[in-house]
C-alpha cells in the first residue's frame, strides 16, 4: 500500500466521523441554542440530571466535530509531504530562517569529571610483562602461529623460545656469537646476525643447529621477503646487503646510509625501513629497486634501534636511549610517543594478526602491548612491571 491510499483512508474515516458528529448534533433535541424541546425535557423531569447530561453531550458534540475536521487536514498535509518532500524541505527551511539554526549548548555538567577520566586511564592496561631473565636482549621475533616469542640473548649468544600465553621458555640455539637480530620464516628457520663475526647465521629451531649463508661484515639488522632473501643492515659502513637465502649470493642494495644503521623492516612493495641508532634518531626509506633513499623522520636525541611496520602506514619504533615506543606516520614523518618505561630496549616485532607488539629489553625483559591502546589517543603511557 502506497503513502497516498494509507493518507487518503485515514483522511475518508475522519471524513465520515465527521459527517455523522454534524448528523448527531442536527437530529438531537437541544443542539445549538437551548430549544423549546430542552426546556420541555427539563419541565418534566429532575432539572438537573437533565442539564448536566443534555449540556454535557452537547459540549462532547462540539470537541468531536472540530476534532474529526483537524483529522481531516492532518491527512491531507501528509499526503502533501508523501507526494512532494520538498514541501516539508521548505516549511523547514523557512522555519530555519525565522527562528534560526537549532543552537547546542554544553553546560559543565555535561563533561565528564577529571576525575573520572583519571580513574578509566589508571585501569587501563594496555600491556603484559610476559617473561623475565632473558638475558641482554638484542633482537626479537615472533611466530604468532606457534604463539612463540624468539628473543636475541646477545651475552649469551643464545635464542630463547618464549611461550606468550604462558612465558615458559626454553633455549633454542646456543653458541650464535655476536648476535644482533633476530627473523623467522613461519617454516622452522630463524636467521639471526652476528655482528663482530660479520656473518649471517640459519637457525634450525627444532635442531637448535645454525649455519653460515653469507658473510656480511658489521651485519646487525635482519629482515627477510617473500622471495627467499634477507636484508642486512651493515652497522659499520652504512649500507643495506641483499642475500639470497639458498645460495648466499649477496649484492648491495644500498650505500650511504651513515655508521650505525641498525634495525630493517620491508614494506612488501619494494621498500625497505632503516633506523638509525645514533643520537640523531633517523628513520631511512630505501627503495630497493634502485637504491635511492631518504629520511622519514628523526627523533632528535633518541634511537630508532629497531623498527616494525603495521601495514597500514605507520611504523613502530623502540628509543633504546630513554626507553620509550615510537609511532610514526610513514607519509609526513608525524611521529609521538606511545609508551615510555620499557629500559634499554633493543628487541622488536608486530603480530598484526591479533593486534600486538612485543618489546625487549638489554634488563632481559619481554613486554606484549596492545596495538589498540597504543593508537589510542596518549597511548599506553608508562609500562611498569
Amino acid at each position: 500500500m502506497s503513502f497516498k491510499n494509507i493518507f487518503d483512508n485515514g483522511g475518508d474515516e475522519a471524513g465520515s466521523a465527521d459527517k455523522s458528529a454534524q448528523a448527531l448534533n442536527e437530529d438531537t433535541p437541544g443542539a445549538g441554542d437551548v430549544s423549546e424541546a430542552v426546556r420541555k425535557l427539563e419541565s418534566e423531569r429532575d432539572p438537573w440530571l437533565v442539564r448536566q447530561t443534555a449540556h454535557g453531550a452537547f459540549d462532547v458534540m462540539g470537541f468531536l466535530g472540530p476534532l474529526f475536521q483537524n483529522a481531516q487536514g492532518a491527512a491531507a498535509a501528509q499526503r502533501q509531504v508523501s507526494e512532494d518532500p520538498g514541501a516539508a524541505s521548505d516549511m523547514a527551511s523557512a522555519t530555519t530562517k525565522a527562528f534560526g539554526p537549532p543552537k547546542v549548548s554544553i553546560s559543565s555538567d555535561d563533561m565528564p569529571k577529571l576525575e573520572d577520566l583519571s580513574k578509566l586511564i589508571g585501569n587501563r592496561r594496555g600491556h603484559t610483562l610476559i617473561a623475565t631473565g632473558l638475558g641482554s636482549s638484542e633482537g626479537l621475533a615472533v611466530d604468532p602461529s606457534l604463539n612463540t616469542a624468539y628473543v636475541a640473548d646477545r651475552g649469551g649468544q643464545k635464542l630463547t623460545a618464549v611461550k606468550l600465553d604462558t612465558g615458559a621458555q626454553r633455549v633454542a640455539a646456543s653458541t650464535l656469537g655476536d648476535i644482533g637480530d633476530v627473523r623467522v620464516d613461519g617454516q622452522g628457520t630463524a636467521y639471526t646476525t652476528d655482528y663482530s663475526g660479520g656473518r649471517l647465521l640459519a637457525v634450525d629451531l627444532s635442531a637448535g643447529s645454525s649455519r653460515k649463508i653469507a658473510d656480511v661484515p658489521g651485519a646487525y639488522g635482519v629482515a627477510l621477503d617473500a622471495a627467499g632473501k634477507a636484508y642486512v643492515a651493515s652497522w659499520h659502513d652504512g649500507q643495506l646487503t641483499a642475500v639470497d637465502l639458498q645460495g648466499g649470493q649477496k649484492h648491495t642494495t644500498a650505500t650511504g646510509l651513515g655508521a650505525g644503521i641498525a634495525g630493517v623492516a620491508l614494506d612488501g612493495r619494494g621498500k625497505a625501513y632503516i633506523g638509525q641508532k645514533d643520537g640523531s634518531g633517523k628513520l631511512y626509506e630505501v627503495d630497493l629497486a634502485d637504491g635511492t633513499h631518504r629520511v622519514v623522520t628523526s627523533l632528535l636525541g633518541a634511537s630508532t634501534l629497531r623498527v616494525a611496520l603495521d601495514g597500514a602506514g605507520r611504523a613502530y619504533a623502540t628509543d633504546h636511549v630513554n626507553g620509550r615506543l615510537y609511532e610514526i606516520t610513514l607519509a609526513d614523518g608525524a611521529q609521538r610517543v606511545v609508551a615510555t618505561g620499557l629500559g634499554t630496549c633493543t628487541g622488536l616485532a608486530l603480530d598484526t594478526v591479533n593486534g600486538w607488539i612485543y618489546v625487549s629489553n638489554t634488563e632481559g625483559r619481554l613486554w606484549q602491548i596492545d596495538q589498540r591502546a597504543a593508537q589510542a589517543l596518549g597511548g599506553v603511557g608508562k609500562v611498569a612491571p
